[in-house]
């Protein structure tokens, strides 16, 4: 019990010392969940992942982790800002009934997917080649050809160029390729209808799990295959429960704004 009611109280402490209670609304760790498994879902097998992948392939894994994830973590930010700025705009009630149609659009996107898929398509096969077209945006790597008078400062100069460059197109491929993608319109839509706190830091955190897995998977998916359908599939039945769990939420916020108008009026 003791855990539970530190985990209960820290978000509600964080948002009285801040005076930001609105970002902490709500169940704290089930919003957090719901946004870890939302983007985790959209994003696992994308072409996004995949660009992660492929640059670990070819450059340094560590030096690929901190330029992808330092792009996705902007894509965040940008989320989380777009959504604020919704929510200052339109009511709670509508934010709520706009992020179900949101999940319900994306579940029949998937569908649409699965059904058009070839039967023996594979995923991990038509991802690369999707991202590696993503990745030509992003520029190539220069190479040092330069002589010195020391070598060994010249290689390490040459090194540190190196890293310098796949940093640089890590952040540019991922950036670009997660630009106008179904999960930064999903996180969007979950910032703008749920408690910031909640959802940015479940966004942060299936964006950390996910880089990571792309650049540890880099060896472990080679000769493998996963049929495109299944992804699909998945990925449909994922966005129909999250539709679910959103239409939950806007009757109950619904439900709510009429109780309270209704009291006002009896006040009145």
């Amino acid at each position: 019990r003791a855990p539970r009611a530190v985990g209960t109280a820290l978000p509600l402490l964080v948002a009285t010392m801040t005076g930001h209670t609105e970002w902490f609304a709500g169940n704290f760790f089930e919003i957090f969940g719901r946004s870890l498994a939302l983007v985790g879902v959209a994003e696992l097998f994308d072409k996004t992942w995949f660009m992660g992948l492929i640059l670990a392939l070819r450059y340094s894994p560590r030096t690929v982790f901190i330029g992808s994830y330092s792009a996705l973590l902007l894509h965040c930010v940008l989320a989380a800002a777009l959504g604020l700025a919704f929510a200052r705009f339109l009511s709670k009630v509508t934010l709520a009934y706009m992020t179900t149609g949101l999940f319900f659009f994306f579940a029949l996107m998937y569908a649409k997917d699965w059904y058009e898929a070839d039967p023996d398509g594979d995923a991990i096969e038509a991802g690369k080649k999707e991202a590696e077209g993503e990745e030509e945006d992003a520029g190539e790597v220069p190479n040092d050809e330069e002589t010195s008078c020391n070598p060994l400062k010249a290689e390490k100069a040459a090194e540190e160029k190196a890293d310098w460059a796949v940093l640089g197109k890590s952040f540019m491929g991922v950036f670009i390729a997660e630009w106008g993608d179904r999960t930064q319109i999903a996180m969007i839509g979950q910032h703008a209808s749920q408690p910031l706190v909640p959802v940015f830091l479940g966004s942060v955190m299936a964006f950390f799990l996910l880089t990571l897995s792309a650049v540890g998977a880099a060896t472990l998916l080679n000769g493998q295959k996963l049929r495109e359908r299944v992804v699909f599939g998945f990925s449909a039945c994922c966005f129909l429960i999250f539709g679910l769990l959103a239409l939950k939420d806007a009757i109950a916020e619904s439900t709510a704004a009429a109780g309270a108008e209704s009291h006002s009026q009896t006040l009145g």
